[in-house]
This record gives C-alpha cells, structure tokens and sequence, in this order.
C-alpha cells in the first residue's frame, strides 16, 4: 500500500458511526463513506431512492479512481459531496444541453466549488461546453458512462 493509500486508510477508518463505510481502494487509497441520513432518505420515495442510486453510482466510480468521496445528506439548495475535502455538485446528464446552467447554479447558489459530470455518451458538443465553463472560471471533473475509469479535470 502506498503512503497516500495507508493516510486515507487511517482516516477512512476514522469516520463515525454516523458514517457508512462504503469501499476503499487500496490500490489508490480511494474511498466512499456516506452520511447514514442520506441512506435513509434515499428510501423516502421511489424518486429519491432513483437520485440515491445515481449519486451513489457517481460517487462509487470516483471512489474507485482514487477519490476521497463524503456522500452527504440531502440539504435544499446545498451541494452533495466533499471530494479530496472540496465541496462537489453531482450531475449526470445525457447531453451537453444546459450543462452551464447546472453548473453555475451548483457553485452560485449551491456551494459547490466544483461540479462533477458524468456523461452517457462524448461528443463534440460537450467538449466545447467544457471550454466554455472553463472561460467562465468554473472548474470540476468529468467522464463517460462507457468509460468510468477515466477522470478529467476542466
């Protein structure tokens, strides 16, 4: 196990009881821990149980490529996760439409200092998207559905 392996491990271990250990990685010292509220709101409704899953899938995928990932409880108008302890808006989408209206809600008025994408399919259209958020000083991650081993940074 590497050194950044075995520090995330010590504070993986650390957590609460409050706090669901999920996965660690010890290949990259990635982990996921959720928030047990958000566990129990997540089975409120077939809706939020829908959100759950697709959060918790996001979550998992960049828990697995080395991310530190805090799975927090739903909170209006708040953003969703710590990632390397930097406040993160999850959302995945289908296409490049209204990308730059999520993000700027994410980090105007959620929180968020970054926000995450997944994407189910790459195209042109989402690259230039990408720029854009660039020019407009918004930064985050992102990757595709087909190819979840894979992380980029804009």
């Amino acid at each position: 196990m590497t050194d950044k392996a075995a520090e995330n491990k010590r504070r993986y271990d650390s957590y609460s009881n409050d706090w669901q250990r999920d996965c660690f990685n010890s290949d990259n010292g990635g982990y996921l821990v959720i928030d047990k509220q958000r566990i129990a709101q997540g089975n409120l409704s077939k809706q939020e149980k829908t959100k759950y899953e697709k959060e918790y899938d996001m979550c998992s995928t960049l828990a697995q490529n080395g991310y530190r990932i805090e799975f927090l409880k739903l909170t209006e108008g708040s953003f969703d996760i710590f990632i390397d302890d930097i406040s993160a808006d999850l959302k995945k989408t289908k296409t490049h439409n209204n990308m730059v209206n999520y993000a700027k809600k994410a980090t105007r008025e959620q929180g968020a200092r970054i926000v995450i994408f997944e994407f189910e399919n790459e195209t042109d259209m989402i690259h230039a998207e990408i720029k854009r958020l660039q020019s407009k000083c918004i930064s985050g991650k992102y990757y595709f559905t087909k190819k979840k081993d894979v992380v980029y940074d804009f």
